[in-house]
């Protein structure tokens, strides 16, 4: 599904408040760390994602931003932010709409 590009004022915003509230950004990332699974055969790396949430947290879609290089790692990060959704709803101070967010996934034994 395709969803319309955010305006730069509700990017902007999404990203202010992604950077300006560590304890949204905290939550965030260890709501999605309890969903994540190392695939069997692969190495450790580092994938980074992106995705786009409405003001409830539900993933509306992901992509990949940068591989690490193993294909089973690549789709566990997709997998894991849809398995994630609802993620934490982000804090009213990023605006209406659609947030889009990317996050590096750091895959470690």
């Amino acid at each position: 599904t395709r969803f319309p590009a955010p305006t730069p004022q509700a990017r902007g915003a999404a990203m202010q408040a992604f950077e300006a509230s560590p304890s949204w950004r905290g939550a965030l990332q260890a709501h999605l760390n309890r969903y994540k699974r190392f695939p069997d055969g692969a190495k450790p790396g580092l994938v980074r994602v992106a995705f786009a949430i409405d003001q409830q947290g539900r993933v509306l879609s992901a992509s990949l931003v940068a591989s690490s290089g193993d294909a089973r790692l690549d789709a566990e990060a997709l997998a894991m932010v849809r398995r994630s959704s609802p993620v934490p709803a982000p804090p009213t101070r990023a605006g209406s709409g659609l947030i889009r967010l990317a996050v590096p996934i750091r895959f470690d034994r």
